[in-house]
C-alpha cells in the first residue's frame, strides 16, 4: 500500500506556521495550511517533558493521525503540536480530539 502522506521537511515548518489557521485543543494544536501535496508534521517542545515523554506524545499523534487521515481534505499541510496533558492521555483520547479539531476546519 502506497503512502499518501509525506513528512514535512524541517525547512517547511515555518512556512506552514506563518500561512496556516490554528485549531486549539487541550491535548494538541493543529495547524492547517494549503499545500500542493499531502504533508504532515509532528512536534513536541521541551515544555511537554523529557525526551521519553516527547517521543510518546509524537507516537500518540502519529497513531491518531493514521486513523483520522482518510477523512482529511487533500492538498493541505498539517502540523500537530503536542501540549503537556497529552503525556497522560490514551491514544483514544488523542484520536477523539484530533477528529474534533479536524471537523472544526472542515465546517469552515
Amino acid at each position: 500500500m502506497a503512502r499518501l502522506w509525506k513528512r514535512i521537511p524541517g525547512s517547511v515548518y515555518k512556512k506552514v506556521f506563518d500561512n496556516s489557521k490554528a485549531y486549539h485543543g487541550a491535548l494538541m494544536v493543529v495547524f492547517v495550511s494549503p499545500a500542493l501535496t499531502h504533508v504532515v508534521g509532528f512536534t513536541a517542545s521541551r515544555k511537554v517533558g523529557e525526551s521519553v515523554e516527547r517521543n510518546r506524545a509524537r507516537r500518540l499523534m502519529k497513531e491518531a493521525f493514521r486513523s483520522v487521515s482518510p477523512s482529511l481534505m487533500p492538498d493541505f499541510a498539517y502540523v500537530l503540536v503536542a501540549r503537556k496533558p497529552i503525556v497522560a492521555s490514551s491514544v483514544d483520547d488523542v484520536r477523539r480530539e484530533l477528529a474534533r479539531l479536524t471537523a472544526q476546519y472542515r465546517q469552515r
